[in-house]
């Protein structure tokens, strides 16, 4: 499903990177204004997980809902139906083949940093949680590679921006050397969001809590 990603910051990386051109400054504060300003997202995506031991990559479609003060949900339609929903207090992660649904509580202040995780909030706050390593124009998008300043699982990430400053892909390589790519698309910003989307119902299934 999704992996919790953050990092292991290499001293020289992060030096090499401190002194950002006006360039990449203007982008990434581009990026936290324009995300700052969100209060509601829709898009389908689709995912690709290239896992470093089994030298394999995993990939699976969906949909995507986020809605500030009331959580996010990644909405998996093949290669089965899965539901990845935040609601602000606990993540609920159900498979449509499984009787039991897990129930985990988050403690907010650890999931920062976690572009997967969180995407719309913490890009709001890119510039307090990533430093820029590098960027570069890719067609007619930039490309931005981050390093976090936190220690975790991420290594680097890489996010693809369209004129507008919205996030069209997103690349996260954890320090296992898995690569998770998400791109994006029928992005819809703003448009009204019902807050039951943000309500899990388990119904008759067994919830297990961690």
């Amino acid at each position: 499903m999704m992996h919790k990603c953050v990092s292991v910051v290499v001293a020289g990386l992060i030096l090499g990177a401190v002194a950002v051109s006006a360039a990449r400054a203007d982008t990434l504060d581009s990026i936290r204004k324009t995300y700052g300003g969100i209060t509601t997202v829709e898009a389908r995506f689709e995912q690709k997980i290239a896992l470093s031991a089994l030298k394999r990559t995993r990939e699976a479609k969906g949909e995507f809902y986020y809605k500030r003060g009331r959580g996010f949900l990644w909405k998996y339609t093949a290669p089965k139906e899965k539901i990845f929903l935040y609601d602000g207090t606990a993540i609920w992660q159900e498979e449509e083949d499984r009787p039991v649904v897990i129930r985990q509580k988050v403690d907010k202040a650890k999931m920062e940093g976690n572009l997967v995780m969180d995407l719309v909030e913490d890009v709001g706050r890119i510039d307090q949680l990533f430093i820029v390593k590098a960027e570069e124009r890719e067609g007619d998008m930039d490309v931005i590679e981050l390093l976090p300043k936190k220690e975790g699982t991420m290594q680097s990430a890489r996010i693809w921006v369209d004129s507008q400053f919205i996030i069209k892909k997103l690349e996260v390589t954890e320090i296992t050397g898995n690569v998770n790519t998400i791109e994006f698309s029928s992005i819809k910003i703003n448009k009204p969001l019902a807050d039951s989307l943000f309500v899990f119902k388990p119904g008759s299934r067994t919830v297990e809590e961690q």
